[in-house]
């Protein structure tokens, strides 16, 4: 059965669970669908992000993503094997980021509400129970993964995705417990050509996926800009933000890569999963998975992609010279 808009899924909503689809800083543009699902009289908002991160260094680019183990987070209470309560106090004791600031707690600090990092040892099916537990402990009916940028509209062709994995997971989420994807940021992320990304945004709309928009308000940009501002050097999360404010045309994201900031990026477009994943092979190709390993390789065999979590965290800049002869 076809998911209504959200705006008419909102109706009978009491409670919402909104995560960060694919670690980093996701969870940030949570806030901006806060703020249109109070608007709209839902009561009880929970927030999360996926324990997965990048972190930048002068003289790296951060490539990969450093799998954060729930037990790093302190202070944190833990509810579940694959969840865990954080604060605006909360910290990792351990890591890359051993004391940096973490989205997690400064978007706590900043909405008030109750905010979980969500583990993916557990693969799939480990984030699935862990996002079942936290909605059902808050009397939640809705959730909503919320992204930004590109990569979910993967088509299993495209080999410019470098961050695969964390999302089908969140993907997987939304897909088994009815709920939607919500994509902010548009291309911002600069993992998929804007042609290739319109062609498979436009499968996904040609077949019924495309459930609804909110256009980021003064009072998002307000809060965004709150949230952001332990974090200067932040590449990607910023987009939305500043397309707002008209920092358009072309930018640049990660070091390296150019993006195409359109007035489109200060917008979140609203999406049935399930129609996503019917373009996007991962999802289905991970569903089942109990260890986060299990996904990496089922992803290296099967796609032309190496999952986020496999990749370098830190590759140093620039790079020794390649050419014989050179010292």
């Amino acid at each position: 059965m076809p998911l209504p808009s959200l705006l008419e899924r909102t109706r009978d909503a009491h409670g919402a669970l909104l995560v960060g689809c694919g670690g980093g800083g996701d969870i940030v543009q949570t806030l901006a669908v806060r703020n249109y699902l109070q608007r709209l009289g839902v009561e009880r908002i929970v927030l999360g992000e996926m324990a997965v991160k990048w972190w930048d260094r002068p003289g790296r680019i951060p490539l990969g993503a450093e799998i954060t183990p729930l037990a790093w987070f302190e202070p944190a209470e833990r509810v579940h094997e694959h969840a865990v309560l954080v604060s605006p106090e909360t910290q990792l004791n351990q890591g890359l980021g051993r004391g940096e600031p973490l989205y997690e707690a400064e978007v706590a600090r900043v909405s008030g509400l109750p905010t979980f990092a969500f583990g993916v040892a557990g693969g799939s099916r480990g984030v699935v129970a862990a996002c079942r537990t936290v909605m059902e402990r808050h009397e939640l009916d809705l959730f909503i993964t919320v992204d930004i940028g590109a990569d979910v509209f993967f088509t299993g062709e495209e080999t410019t995705v470098q961050s695969p994995l964390v999302d089908a997971f969140s993907l997987n989420v939304a897909r088994e417990l009815g709920g939607y994807y919500a994509l902010a940021g548009y291309g911002c992320d600069g993992e998929l050509p804007p042609a290739h990304l319109e062609r498979n945004v436009a499968r996904v709309m040609a077949a019924g996926g495309y459930l609804g928009a909110h256009g980021l308000t003064p009072q998002d940009v307000e809060d965004l800009d709150r949230a952001l501002a332990a974090f200067p050097d932040e590449p990607v999360e910023i987009w939305p933000r500043d397309a707002a404010r008209g920092r358009l045309g072309e930018q640049f994201c990660k070091g390296w890569w150019s993006i195409e900031v359109s007035p489109l990026a200060a917008v979140v477009m609203f999406f049935d999963p399930e129609k996503i994943a019917d373009i996007n092979p991962i999802p289905r190709l991970v569903e089942a998975t109990t260890d986060v390993r299990e996904a990496e390789e089922l992803v290296l065999a099967r796609t032309p992609l190496i999952a986020e979590t496999r990749l370098p965290n830190l590759l140093e800049v620039p790079v020794a010279h390649q050419a014989p002869g050179h010292e």
